[in-house]
């Protein structure tokens, strides 16, 4: 058994879709049905993921379904999910409202029971930000425009971005879903080190994708 190491945490998002409205999920165990029913819905150039009954993202060739309709047509959009930042701590939170139930079971006693209800989640990431970008990357500067805008972005938040389509129990696991950049930040000083701090808030649910 070996360390996670932090460094390897990463942050991805559509940068470039400017989509202000919620991405659209389309639920079927079959994914041909899947895509013909996202397809029936969806405008020309809208985007959206493909999941099954139980809250996976579907597989479509060692990729996550997350697409886009072009022209009528489905077309795999996860290669245009680029990186806005690698980020040196990441923080993905899930919370579940409990509720809780008292039952009388005998005279004079009772017992009491909690059951699940609303759930949330939400991702904050901190890390340094690059003079430059390579190709397939955002860097953290496009946070502030997407926040700007009040872009909807799809959060992929991976264990290892060098591995991150790995056929793995744990380093290729992802967790991807949609939300709103609730708050950014950029910070430099004279000779300091530049960095950046993101807060999404989710939107929906958070879905799990394993390379199959």
């Amino acid at each position: 058994m070996a360390l996670l190491n932090a460094n390897y945490l990463g942050l991805y998002a559509f940068a470039d879709s400017g989509q202000t409205s919620a991405y659209r999920v389309t639920d079927n165990s079959v994914l041909a049905d899947a895509k013909t029913a996202f397809l029936s819905a969806a405008g020309d150039g809208d985007y959206g993921l493909l999941v099954n009954g139980d809250d996976l993202l579907e597989d479509t060739g060692n990729v996550p379904a997350i697409g886009y309709d072009n022209s009528g047509s489905w077309a795999n959009g996860s290669a245009n999910l680029n990186l806005l930042a690698a980020a040196t701590s990441t923080t993905l939170d899930m919370n579940n409202t409990i509720d809780e139930v008292v039952a009388r079971t005998t005279i004079c006693n009772s017992e009491t029971y909690v059951i699940g209800g609303a759930q949330s989640w939400n991702l904050t990431a901190d890390g340094l930000i690059q003079d430059s970008v390579t190709a397939g990357e955002e860097g953290p500067v496009a946070l502030m425009d997407i926040a700007r805008k009040k872009q909807y972005v799809l959060v992929r938040f991976v264990l290892d971005v060098t591995n991150k389509d790995a056929v793995d129990a744990v380093t290729g696991v992802n967790y991807i879903g949609q939300g709103i950049i609730e708050n950014v930040s950029l910070t430099g000083g004279f000779e300091d080190t530049a960095t950046y701090s993101v807060s999404v808030r989710g939107y929906g649910k958070l879905y799990k994708y394993v390379n199959a």
